[in-house]
């Protein structure tokens, strides 16, 4: 499935209109949850259920991937624990993206 154009404003640094919602799952998800608005969220709950979000945001290599206070939020809001990755241990630099989803621009030693 592809995403809607409503929510393919998320992902302007991408090409947004090639991804596929089952093979970008995790970028989906860090994207929507990080920069989205109640109704992404409702989008991305609606998609992927409530069960797979919080399994996402309980793995810490991917909670990771969030900003210190999307992190603290999401954990609190889905584990009832909040957590916050220390930023020294990599923390957004973890972020995986696909190198079929960068723009073509995108230097080839940096994919």
């Amino acid at each position: 499935m592809r995403l809607p154009n409503d929510i393919q404003r998320l992902f302007y640094r991408y090409h947004a209109d090639r991804l596929d919602t089952a093979t970008y799952q995790s970028l989906i998800i860090q994207t929507v949850l990080e920069e989205g608005t109640v109704d992404d969220w409702r989008w991305l709950f609606g998609t992927y259920g409530t069960d797979t979000i919080r399994e996402w945001v309980a793995d810490p290599a991917m909670a990771a991937q969030l900003s210190a206070r999307v992190e603290w939020f999401w954990t609190c809001a889905l584990l009832h624990k909040p957590h916050e990755t220390p930023r020294w241990s990599g923390g957004n630099g973890r972020r995986l993206i696909p190198a079929d989803a960068l723009p073509d621009w995108w230097p080839d030693e940096l994919r």
